[in-house]
């Protein structure tokens, strides 16, 4: 915020450490430097002048290394160092991806959904009923149904009694170890938990940041420390498209997101099922 009263504002580059490097060097800690990234591409949006560069380097490559070459690629806005080499963003078609053909077995036991009253919270609890799910455990933060005009209520009862409502504030660690203790197993859990707080980056107050961070990010971070020692079946977590593309007004919320997506990077790293989904707006669902 200082820096763009500038009359001449300096070129500004975010240096972060194995948020986006995989490898066997990769700690759960990195996902907190993925946040930055989210934060960067809505910098570069609100505030071009600025000519933000985001550089990622791996653990053993030094900031001398990495500042000296984002420094001859000023054209480039995203950069990532690893294996020794230096590589700059493209968007391409995954040539990995391929549609599924079949509907998967889902596992005995209970699936917890965290803003499980929510529109993208009950869109998925009934996916999973109708696909054969025994149980569902839908966690909010009010542990009711809040938001009108959407036909959320008649959904959380169409689900009947394979639907278990529970106060659950997913920010707070006390709150998750609960969720995931209650009497039978939870085998999956999908997180899509969420608050936004929009606002431009020049008037944008810490608070707002907090806001947007933990439902989604703190709680990430929650999940993936309360099921370290009890491995689940899988964990999605519901982020969005504004963590790749950002979205003005919309910093906190874009670096709350990248940072799930890097949390999951990171599961899947040690082995685990975890995926992340950067999703778009939702007809009739959601915020």
């Amino acid at each position: 915020q200082r820096l763009v009263e500038l009359a001449t504002p300096p070129r500004v580059l975010l240096l972060t450490c194995g948020a986006l490097a995989a490898g066997a060097s990769h700690a759960a800690s990195d996902a907190a430097h993925g946040g930055a990234w989210g934060f960067a591409r809505v910098l570069r949006l609100e505030h071009a002048a600025l000519r933000t560069q985001s550089t990622d380097m791996s653990r053993g490559v030094s900031a001398a290394s990495a500042i000296a070459a984002a420094s001859h690629v000023e054209a480039e806005a995203e950069l990532a160092w690893g294996g020794g080499a230096c590589f700059a963003a493209r968007l391409r078609p995954s040539e990995d991806a391929r549609a599924s053909s079949g509907v998967a077995q889902l596992a005995a036991g209970v699936y917890a959904i965290t803003g499980g009253l929510g529109g993208l919270g009950l869109r998925a609890a009934t996916q999973l009923v109708d696909r054969g799910a025994s149980r569902v455990l839908l966690a909010s933060r009010s542990g009711r149904v809040a938001r009108g005009g959407q036909g959320l209520a008649a959904q959380l009862d169409a689900l009947g009694d394979r639907a278990d409502v529970v106060a659950c504030d997913c920010a707070d660690l006390r709150d998750v170890r609960a969720l995931l203790a209650r009497g039978r197993r939870v085998v999956s859990v999908l997180h899509a938990a969420g608050t936004l707080r929009d606002g431009m980056l020049r008037s944008m107050a810490n608070v707002d940041v907090e806001t947007s961070f933990a439902p989604k990010a703190s709680a990430a971070s929650h999940l993936h420390g309360a099921t370290s020692q009890t491995p689940l079946e899988a964990a999605a977590l519901f982020s969005s498209v504004a963590a790749t593309f950002g979205n003005v007004g919309q910093a906190n919320y874009a670096s709350a997101n990248v940072y799930m997506d890097c949390t999951a990077l990171g599961r899947r790293l040690s082995g685990r099922a975890w995926c992340s989904l950067q999703i778009a707006a939702v007809s009739g669902a959601g915020m």
